[in-house]
């Protein structure tokens, strides 16, 4: 791997380049559901003291070099860079990618830890202007192999995972990635030319951005990102040039229709625009109904039943589906839903609720019959479509909380009841049901 060291950027302006793009950006989420409008005149009064919290794009990169460089199946070039930077619990995969429900099942059997698509990104205690953040993902696509390399950095510590076919769901992540991964992979690094390292973007976009908007809908997530767009309805991030979103999808407590804030900084560190406006992350259930929201549902497939001495266990694979309000199904590519939104209770055959355990699930389960029983009562585990531990449901005694604060729930992954082997689960029943009033969510799983 060559010509991904840190070097200063170029000089030549790419500022005209850049406002088309943004312009582009309109185009291209104006057909998803996500409404923009341009910024009112931004707010000058005072910056941020610029705390870091986290390495920055550089620092990242010159970490990772090396190893990245003696990986097999090279020469690897950087083709995306995400960093994600959230004062609250976030999760990234609640916002939604193409494809929902394959690339998020796809990436979560390729890969392990936290990345985009497992668990909750740390939380941020820095500022948005320092270009630092706790979690950053870098993807590099080997033409030779025809495969991409996943590198996370989590506080400071550093995984190369193993490396992903292009022909695997996970690749389908990034928008047009797979039509043209050749152009994608000469983007970022241009001629041994990278685009300006994050501290000056996080520097550039909250100079000039609305911040009254920013400061008035807080909590949000501050994501930077370059190369293709990841996030469904943010369009694509063309030239090596930098995006800086602000974003209530995905943050812990925040559901139905949130802000979404988009602000551009050239690869040179030139001010590229700003788009504001909001996104129906989570279907927001209101009457009258809208062609745009209606409720969800968890609908079971088929359970498979199985036990040893002490433990049973009860698996099934669903889906989301969303319905318009009058019932009418729209998909089961379902996006939105995130764990804590999800109430989850046991009842016997005679309708009584049954007492929830404490997990005695460890995260990252090799296979689910890891997960033993709990004496007292059952616990529920959230597992990948290839059966990788997600979350836990149920993690203290009589508790209706999940391990995880916060992270994506999408069809075909799997559930997973664990009781102990003494229970009759014969006619029970686990009924999902939502712990909050803007997003309506159904299901039931006979046993």
């Amino acid at each position: 791997m060559t010509g991904l060291a840190p070097v200063p950027p170029s000089t030549a302006s790419n500022h005209r380049r850049w406002i088309a793009i943004v312009v582009s950006v309109i185009l291209i989420v104006s057909g998803l559901g996500v409404w923009y409008h341009l910024a009112s005149t931004p707010v000058h009064a005072g910056g941020l003291s610029g705390v870091a919290d986290g390495p920055t794009f550089y620092q990242v990169l010159s970490t990772v070099n090396s190893s990245v460089a003696s990986e097999a199946g090279g020469p690897w070039s950087l083709f995306s860079v995400i960093g994600i930077a959230s004062p609250s619990p976030f999760s990234p995969n609640v916002k939604g990618y193409p494809a929902l429900n394959t690339t998020v099942n796809g990436c979560q059997e390729a890969l392990n830890g936290t990345t985009l698509w497992n668990g909750s990104i740390p939380d941020f205690n820095g500022t948005f202007d320092s270009g630092t953040a706790p979690f950053w993902q870098l993807a590099y696509f080997s033409n030779a192999a025809q495969a991409v390399l996943i590198v996370t950095s989590l506080n400071g510590h550093y995984a190369i995972h193993t490396p992903i076919p292009l022909s695997n769901d996970c690749a389908a992540v990034w928008d047009n990635f797979r039509s043209d991964p050749t152009y994608w992979a000469n983007q970022i690094d241009q001629n041994g030319v990278l685009p300006v390292d994050s501290p000056i973007v996080g520097r550039v976009a909250w100079n000039n951005l609305d911040r009254t908007w920013i400061l008035r809908n807080l909590p949000l997530a501050e994501v930077l990102e370059v190369g293709p767009g990841v996030f469904t309805g943010t369009g694509d991030v063309n030239d090596g040039n930098w995006m800086a979103f602000f974003m209530g999808c995905g943050v812990v407590d925040k559901a139905g229709i949130q802000p979404l804030y988009a602000a551009g900084v050239s690869r040179d560190g030139l001010w590229g625009g700003v788009l504001n406006g909001t996104t129906n992350c989570a279907i927001q259930y209101s009457t009258p109904p809208t062609i745009d929201e209606g409720y969800y549902e968890i609908l079971p497939l088929a359970t498979t039943l199985t036990n040893d001495s002490n433990t049973a266990w009860a698996t099934t694979t669903f889906q989301i589906g969303i319905a318009y309000l009058n019932g009418t199904l729209f998909t089961y590519d379902g996006w939105g839903v995130a764990d804590w939104m999800v109430r989850v209770t046991v009842e016997d055959s005679e309708g009584q609720a049954l007492a929830a355990a404490g997990s005695d699930c460890p995260s990252w389960v090799q296979a689910i019959a890891d997960c033993e029983s709990n004496s007292s009562g059952w616990y529920v585990v959230l597992l990948s479509g290839g059966g990788e531990w997600i979350a836990s449901y149920g993690t203290t005694p009589g508790g209706t909380n999940w391990s995880i604060p916060v992270t994506a729930i999408v069809s075909h992954q799997q559930i997973t009841v664990v009781v102990p082997r003494t229970w009759m689960v014969s006619g029970d029943k686990v009924v999902f049901n939502s712990t909050v009033a803007s997003s309506v969510i159904t299901g039931a799983l006979t046993l």
